[in-house]
């Protein structure tokens, strides 16, 4: 892959290639969400009734339970009204889903357990809190963390 860069009187993206894949298909979408979240680094979350302003990088995990969203820090626990779907189409591109009630940040994430039969614990940097991941996500969470921590 070539990347060019031209300085013009227009923004434009061009992406050239032989078909349009899954690797083509996540770099529009990433590109895309660059573009909606410009400068964007954190999310305005809620605990006792106060609102927070939280980076990005200090969310281990977003999780589903008893119909409220909420966001792991190291240290806390934060809520949001958003859905977890809606969740995905605005976070950065270093969350991805882990299960159907969880989106982890790969970029701290330490450490991955799996189970010879069924889920599996996300252990993360600086924290002891643990997630579980379903083996349906298992391979895309695995390419996930390779692509963005390992540069593969």
């Amino acid at each position: 892959m070539r990347i060019r860069t031209e300085i013009s009187d227009e923004e434009e993206i061009v992406i050239r290639c032989r078909e349009k894949d899954n690797r083509i298909e996540r770099l529009e979408s990433a590109i895309r969400r660059l573009e909606e979240n410009g400068n964007r680094r954190e999310i305005v979350l809620y605990s006792s009734g106060s609102e927070y302003y939280i980076p990005f990088s200090e969310i281990l995990y977003f999780e589903s339970a008893g119909g409220k969203i909420y966001a792991h820090t190291a240290r806390s626990v934060y809520s949001t009204d958003k859905k977890l779907f809606e969740l995905e189409e605005e976070l950065p591109t270093c969350f991805v889903r882990a299960a159907k009630s969880t989106i982890v940040n790969v970029y701290l994430i330490i450490s991955l357990h799996r189970e010879v039969v069924g889920n599996g614990e996300i252990y993360f940097k600086g924290s002891e809190k643990v997630a579980y991941f379903s083996r349906g996500y298992y391979r895309s969470m695995r390419d996930k963390i390779q692509e963005m921590r390992l540069g593969k």
